[in-house]
């Protein structure tokens, strides 16, 4: 602006010392012809003070065909200067894809204004956007206008060699990737033979730690383990005028475990009435039912009724324990002749007859 002024100054006074606008003496008047035809026109700062100094500036100056291209108008002004854009822009051959502006004080009351404009071409070839005019409106009330300058940008085609396309020459051989599973392959059998050899060391383990246990020697028959435990009883002897009773409570559970063991029920827990009964349903023979029956109902007058008996008595009862014993083991006779049928003997178990020999079962 200050540079126009003093154009515009310089101009008066070279008027003024030619006198009324006649060329200066001695001067060509043709050529102060020719600087005054190329002289610039008067910016419009000069001839309007309120007018706004306009730039205008792209990016990138080269696209693609459809690339978009910003074009940002800058615009400074005096405070209290209205400076927009039109809102419908002719920038043919190009299109406006969107717009945006944004304003920041410079301080000693100026205004920057910048407008950007997104545009973009279709067409390749080297083209100007076009300028852009910017209005303003003035202290007297006038609406103005100024115009940024066109500018250059080049638009390349998307095709390589536009605007004569030919074939690319052949490509050079290039080496091929191949995928190389031989890794995977080694890999994979290294697994499957340890797998293979922990299933096996695995199965080989378990059969080392299998426990072959030897079949025992077959239990003990029933009547043998009583007749044990009655001639340890025995051993212990009577004495006169001492309390016998712990010797009834010994000979009577040795009594009751050989029947439930000889005749297959738990013959512990029950009493004297539920024994006999569970006897009756496995056994026969009322002779020794009753003399068992009495038996163990002798013990239990000693063991529940405190009765204390004489050295003798327990010696009798011992005896007769013994005989229930006897008389209830099973036993094998000799068959006589070619029967080799089973018989019964006085016992209340089967008698197997085995010929030639004899045996307990």
């Amino acid at each position: 602006m200050a540079l126009a002024a003093v154009v515009a100054l310089g101009r008066s006074g070279g008027a003024q010392e030619t006198g009324g606008g006649g060329a200066p003496a001695g001067a060509d008047p043709h050529r102060s012809a020719a600087e005054a035809a190329a002289a610039p026109p008067p910016s419009p700062e000069a001839a309007d003070p309120d007018a706004p100094s306009v730039g205008a500036r792209i990016s990138p100056s080269q696209v693609h065909v459809g690339d978009p291209i910003t074009l940002t108008i800058t615009a400074i002004s005096r405070g209290g200067i209205s400076v927009n854009l039109p809102n419908v822009l002719d920038l043919a051959p190009f299109s406006l894809l969107d717009r945006s502006e944004s304003q920041a004080d410079l301080g000693g009351g100026r205004i920057r204004r910048e407008f950007v404009l997104h545009v973009a071409g279709y067409e390749p070839g080297a083209f100007k956007i076009p300028g852009v005019e910017v209005t303003y409106l003035a202290r007297g009330g006038g609406v103005r206008q100024v115009r940024t300058e066109p500018q250059p940008v080049k638009i390349a085609s998307l095709i390589a060699n536009e605007p004569e396309p030919a074939l690319k020459e052949n490509a050079e051989p290039v080496t091929v990737m191949k995928r190389d599973l031989t890794l995977l392959y080694v890999a994979g059998a290294l697994g499957a033979a340890a797998l293979g050899a922990l299933v096996t060391w695995l199965v080989v383990r378990r059969l080392r730690s299998r426990v072959h246990l030897r079949p025992g020697p077959p239990p003990r028959p029933a009547h043998e383990i009583a007749m044990d435990r009655l001639d340890r009883l025995g051993t212990y002897g009577f004495l006169e005028n001492a309390d016998n009773r712990p010797f009834y409570f010994a000979v009577s559970e040795i009594i009751r475990d050989y029947l439930g063991a000889r005749f297959g029920f738990d013959s512990l827990e029950l009493t004297t009435d539920e024994l006999m009964a569970e006897l009756g349903r496995r056994a026969s023979r009322d002779l020794v039912m009753g003399e068992i029956k009495g038996w163990l109902s002798a013990c239990d007058l000693v063991k529940f009724a405190k009765v204390s008996p004489s050295a003798t008595e327990a010696r009798g009862t011992l005896e007769l324990a013994i005989r229930i014993v006897e008389s209830t083991r099973p036993r094998v006779v000799v068959a006589a002749g070619e029967a080799g049928a089973a018989s019964v003997d006085a016992g209340m178990g089967p008698t197997v007859a085995k010929p030639g020999g004899r045996g307990a079962i």
